[in-house]
Parts: C-alpha cells; sequence; structure tokens
C-alpha cells in the first residue's frame, strides 16, 4: 500500500529518520516515492488493517499523522475531482460507514486559498457514490495533503497524540532539572537506535530519565544509569510517576557493571555545559571552565570504549552532544557512522545527534 506521513517541521530531516528506524524496527518492507514540504510517501508492504500501523503510530514521535493514498493530482481542481470519482471508496468503505473531508497544507500554493473549498466539493462527489457526511464523528476521514506542486487524496489511518508528549514536558516531571531534551526529540532518539518489544535499551548518562520514560514508553526494557546519585533517585521517581519500571543504578559510565554484548540499543544525551560533572579513575569531581573540554573529551572517549563494550554486535547507539568535534573520535572506538543530525534549540545552544553502529 501506499503510505504518506505528514512530518512535523522541527527539522528538515530528522522526522523522515525517525519513520524509517521504525519502519525498520518492525521489520516492514518499504520504498520511499517522494520527500517534499513535510510529507513523506512509501510504498510499504502492508495492509491498511494491519496491526503494525498502530504500533508505528504509537512510536513516532515527530510525524503528525499516518495516511493510505487513494490517488494524487496536480494541483488542479478539476484533477482532484477527478481522481476522487475514479477512487475505489468501497475497499475502505462499509456499509452504514459516513465520512468526512480535511484538506492539510504542508505548503502554502496555487490552491492554498481554496482550502476551505475543496473538502466541500470533494464531499459532494463522495456522497453522489451514495455515502453519508457526519462532520462531528465520522466512520472515515479523507484528507487532501496539498503540497507546493501535488493533492494527495488521502484516508486518515492514524492521528499521532501530541497530547501524550505534552503531559511529559521535564517540569511536569516530579524531578526536574533544566536544560534537558524535549519529550518528542527524546522518542525520536529512542526510535533511531533501532529498539524493539521487549528488547534493553541503556542510557548510560540518564540524568532525569527523559529519554528511558521513552523507550519505556514503547516497550523497551530500560537501564539507566548516572554518576550522580540524585539523578538516579530522581530517574526512579519519574519512571514510577508515569507507571514504568527498570533497573537505575549509580554508575560511572567508564566502568558499567555490564557484561559485554548485552545491550540491544543505546540512546543518551553526554553531558556538556560550562560546568559538568565529570567520573575518572582518580574520582567525582566538578571541573570548570577551559580544562572541562579536555575533560569531556576523556569522557567521551572512555564512555564510547565502554557503550561499544556492552553493545550487541550490529547494533546502534544514539549519541548527543554539544560540538560537532565528537564526530572526530568515534572512528577510533569501533563504530560505523550511519547519521548525523544538528538539531537548533535555540541561537547559543544546537544538538549534534550521531547514530552510530557497531561494526
Amino acid at each position: 500500500m501506499q503510505l504518506a506521513f505528514e512530518l512535523s517541521g522541527e527539522h528538515e530531516t530528522l522526522p523522515k529518520a525517525e519513520v524509517f528506524a521504525c519502519l525498520d524496527a518492525l521489520r516492514v518492507a518499504y520504498e520511499e516515492q517522494m520527500f517534499s514540504d513535510r510529507l513523506l510517501v512509501i510504498d510499504a508492504q502492508l495492509s491498511p488493517e494491519s496491526k503494525l500501523l498502530d504500533i508505528l503510530s504509537k512510536r513516532l514521535g515527530m510525524t503528525h499523522g499516518i495516511y493510505d493514498v487513494r490517488g494524487m493530482s496536480k494541483l488542479d481542481e478539476t484533477g482532484i475531482v477527478k481522481i476522487v470519482e475514479n477512487a475505489d471508496l468501497g475497499a475502505v468503505m462499509k456499509k452504514g460507514d459516513t465520512f468526512a473531508v480535511r484538506a492539510r497544507v504542508t505548503h502554502k500554493s496555487s490552491l492554498y486559498s481554496r482550502r476551505k473549498d475543496l473538502p466541500v466539493i470533494v464531499g459532494a462527489c463522495i456522497k453522489r457514490k451514495g455515502y453519508t457526511v457526519n462532520l462531528e464523528k465520522p466512520s472515515k476521514t479523507f484528507v487532501l495533503l496539498l503540497t507546493a506542486q501535488t493533492c494527495f487524496f488521502c484516508l486518515l489511518l492514524h492521528s499521532v497524540d501530541k497530547k501524550q508528549f505534552e503531559g511529559k514536558k521535564p517540569h511536569l516531571r516530579p524531578f526536574f532539572s533544566p536544560g534537558v531534551i524535549m519529550p518528542k526529540i527524546a522518542r525520536a532518539l529512542v526510535n533511531l537506535s533501532g529498539v524493539k518489544d521487549n528488547e534493553l535499551f541503556l542510557d548510560p548518562f540518564c540524568g532525569t530519565g527523559g529519554i528511558l520514560i521513552e523507550a519505556g514508553m514503547i516497550g523497551a526494557r530500560i537501564i539507566g544509569a548516572d554518576v550522580q546519585d540524585k539523578m538516579v533517585k530522581g530517574t526512579k521517581e519519574n519512571l514510577k510517576f508515569f507507571g514504568l519500571t527498570g533497573d537505575v543504578i549509580v554508575s560511572d559510565v567508564t566502568e558499567m557493571p555490564l557484561e559485554d554484548n548485552s545491550v540491544d540499543a543505546i540512546a543518551t544525551d553526554m553531558p556538556y555545559g560550562r560546568s559538568s560533572l565529570v567520573s575518572r579513575s582518580g574520582g567525582t569531581r566538578i571541573a570548570k571552565s577551559r580544562p572541562v573540554f579536555m575533560e569531556r573529551l576523556y569522557l567521551y572517549q572512555d564512555a564510547l570504549d565502554e557503550i561499544h563494550r556492552v553493545l550487541k554486535p550490529g547494533r546502534k547507539a544514539v549519541i548527543v552532544s554539544n560540538s560537532p568535534s565528537f564526530l572526530y573520535i568515534y572512528r577510533k572506538h569501533g563504530f560505523q557512522l550511519l547519521e548525523k543530525y544538528t538539531y537548533r534549540v535555540h541561537k547559543s545552544l544546537s544538538r549534534y545527534i550521531t547514530v552510530l553502529e557497531k561494526e
């Protein structure tokens, strides 16, 4: 079937990468057809009734909706009506089903001013096929996805629930620390790691547990580590608040009490900032100002050695740092670089996301 994903506009390519990572994790075969104007269209070996679509919609963080593409046309009103008239609606509409038609604009185009009229025109066309309109609680919702050059006539399969992320914002958790990654981005990091249901997921710098929460929400078994006892206690409190269970331990990231090749996936936000708590063989201490760069560099190198040791061969580690210099040290640690992204948080902070695979 042909699927369309309406992506969020928070990043140019990260939402697309998240979709592909989830499809791979669910072992869905697919082929990309189009990617433009926050819309990704693929051919996937799935049926509209597949339970995997429901699982996919619950995993994704940077997607607004998933659609079954029933036809496409140039931005021409006559052409749009024609694809609706030719569409086999009987394949998706049962006897007694009602419908509504909506328009979604991913890019302002020549039909932007007609975005309110087109659903009425298309609705009338569907009504002539013998179906009943119900704008409040329709059985099926058809959507006109309007891009810069194309209109896709689609059936809405799943809307991603935005509220699930709103309710998990850091300041709403029992334990809070400023500067942490927001839930939608944390979910994307987890998905980029390729973790599957019931697999073991590790965050070796777990902080307040934001990444662990998202991994637990999609069914992974979770384990977190942090060198600070207060962070470990806070993470446990946050996990309990969301009804999640997992192992969270006080541990130096350079000496984690885990067996070799025991972890299925890793995602973590490396320590950064003007002041970072670092742990070396000489003990835990606070590093400030100029020496903190070298301390972080040594920490990153030691942490990558340990991440490589515990990660299973062929599996992924997603590393977030505040400096592109991280890209220059991964090569020494037996990893292959798969993907890299720059995510701008605000004018003084960008996060650099690196997806590595253990060779």
